[in-house]
Order: structure tokens, then sequence, then C-alpha cells
């Protein structure tokens, strides 16, 4: 099985940087394109980017490991082992789903306190 998830994974992380470099590449020339530009943002709104695009990510994987611990259950037919472990599975995906939202929370609330302080006082 986990094999099948490091697949999985690798052709995940594959799909999304082969779709990026899409975007900056002529095909016709086989050239970089000279006026390709990611974002006009500094350097902390980029950071918050990142960090955001980071945490969607993590929270897409909670989501689908929940959605394996109910596939466990189903399936499971009279197998206590395997409910249990589906349950287990599906409240620690509910936990990290709370988690990744509550840090984010916290980390959007205290960026904005720091930034709003930081131009407020002319800094």
């Amino acid at each position: 099985m986990t094999q099948i998830k490091k697949l999985w994974f690798a052709t995940l992380a594959l799909t999304t940087a082969v779709q990026q470099s899409y975007a900056a590449i002529n095909f016709k020339e086989w050239a970089i394109q000279d006026n390709v530009k990611w974002t006009d943002n500094t350097a902390d709104a980029a950071i918050q980017d990142v960090v955001w695009n980071v945490m969607l990510f993590i929270w897409i994987l909670a989501v689908m490991y929940g959605i394996y611990g109910g596939f466990l259950i189903l399936t499971a037919g009279w197998k206590e082992d395997w409910v249990k472990k589906g349950k287990t599975i599906i409240f620690q995906s509910i936990f990290w789903i709370v988690v990744i939202f509550l840090a984010n929370s916290i980390v959007q609330w205290l960026l904005d306190k720091v930034l709003v302080g930081w131009t407020a006082t002319g800094g």
C-alpha cells in the first residue's frame, strides 16, 4: 500500500510542476518567454501565498485521508479491526483539519496585527 501512496504523491507533484512550467514555455520556439512574471506582490505577501498553498495542500490530504477511513469502514464487512482502524482514521483527519484551520487562523491574525502595527509605526 505504501508503494501506491508514494506513486500517487509523486504523480500529483509531477502534474503540478509540469502544469506550472507549461505556462512559461513557448513550445513553438522552444524558449522561455521574457515577459513571464509570477506576481507583483511584496515578499511578505509572497510568503503568505506559499504558506496558504501549503496549508491548502495539507487540508486536501487530510480530507482524502478521512475519505480513506470511510472507505475502510464501508468495505469492512464483519471485520471489527477494519472498522476500528477506519474510525481512528476519520477522527484523526477531523482533528488535523481543525488544527490546520486554527493554525491558519492564528497565523493570519498574528500577521495582520504585526503588519498593521509595523506599518502604523512607520517601520
